[in-house]
């Protein structure tokens, strides 16, 4: 017990909350967030059987919600060696006079209450949470990295801005070259590649990948495996194809296993970028192997880039994006759609 146990009561939410939490958002979020609107996709990212992935610090007084700090599991594990969780929406309501720090308070809680490995940030405002996961936690912060691969056929671009092709376009080196093939539930990955075998952080399972992938309410992902010419399943990649303005570009959005394969995916990158005239294919990621992006054709998207690769389409931005995380223990691994980051974030009406 300490003074925030006086003040409040700090526990896991369960789905009797579920209303409550959307209207916490909607108040002191942002009004008209999805989160806020939509509340199947709520549950889709936050419902853990009765209970909600989200750590409330209600009022004793009032019997409100004063602070969320809401979680997304990497697994379905309770393996405390294994069973890590990414960061989502942290909120305090700065409107009340609560106990200062009451937020840091509840990101603390998240150990003991769900009994994590480790806690992972994927999109962390460099503004708020960077500062706060350096001070208090002593986190190690760091700007994800985004590779390219833009389609060299065509010179009219509607969603990338090109100033600089040469600059955008590489050399791709001849390379054993990998194949590729493409999943459509979880039960043909598990014939074909032991995703509960890969020591990666955070771990991911079969569990997660039929959730996030295959049993999305709203996104299509395609799932391959990666294998050589022994034609043994040695990686999966996950991919999002974007639409805009009449063009398309692919989004490498996850990958599991084995990072040398990436590399002798040249030819297919270009199939790919040929068959669906794709304007380019893109990369978020820190922690990967870089040499084997580059090897593929990638280029690394900088600081001064003349170049723009879009990251945000709802709405769409014409704009570079430099995605923030931290993370505690090295090795720690970070892919575009981790945690509640690839998801709609417009709300459509039914």
């Amino acid at each position: 017990m300490n003074k925030f146990d006086e003040r409040y009561e700090i526990r896991l939410a369960n789905m009797s909350d579920i209303d409550n939490i959307m209207n916490f958002i909607d108040k002191y979020w942002r009004e008209g967030h999805i989160m806020s609107r939509d509340k199947e996709l709520f549950k889709y990212e936050y419902a853990d059987g009765d209970n909600l992935n989200f750590i409330l610090a209600i009022d004793k007084n009032t019997e409100l919600i004063e602070g969320i700090f809401g979680f997304i599991r990497c697994s379905n594990t309770e393996d405390p060696k294994r069973k890590d969780i990414w960061g989502s929406m942290w909120k305090v309501n700065d409107s009340h006079d609560n106990i200062p720090f009451l937020g840091v308070e509840l990101a603390k809680r998240v150990f003991t209450l769900t009994g994590c490995r480790t806690h992972i940030g994927n999109g962390a405002n460099p503004n708020t949470t960077v500062p706060l996961r350096r001070l208090f936690f002593g986190d190690k912060v760091v700007k994800m990295k985004q590779y390219y691969l833009l389609n060299s056929y065509i010179d009219d671009y509607k969603i990338a801005l090109i100033k600089d092709k040469n600059k955008a376009i590489s050399t791709i080196p001849t390379q054993n070259q990998t194949n590729l093939q493409e999943f459509h539930s979880i039960d043909e990955v598990k014939k074909h590649f032991d995703i509960e075998s890969i020591d990666a952080i955070p771990y991911k399972d079969n569990w997660y990948v039929n959730k996030r992938y295959f049993c999305h309410p709203y996104y299509k992902y395609n799932v391959y495996g990666l294998a050589d010419n022994t034609e043994k399943v040695d990686a999966l990649m996950m991919t999002r194809e974007v639409k805009y303005n009449g063009r398309k570009v692919l989004r490498i959005v996850d990958y599991i296993g084995n990072h040398k394969l990436f590399a002798g995916l040249s030819k297919k990158f270009d199939r790919l970028i040929k068959d669906n005239n794709y304007e380019y294919i893109d990369f978020y990621t820190y922690g990967f192997d870089e040499e084997s992006i580059l090897k593929a054709g990638f280029k690394l998207r900088i600081d001064d880039d003349p170049n723009v690769i879009a990251n945000y389409f709802e709405p769409f931005v014409r704009e570079n994006v430099d995605i923030w995380a931290h993370y505690k223990i090295d090795g720690t691994l970070f892919f575009k759609a981790d945690g509640d980051q690839d998801r709609p974030n417009q709300f459509v009406q039914n």
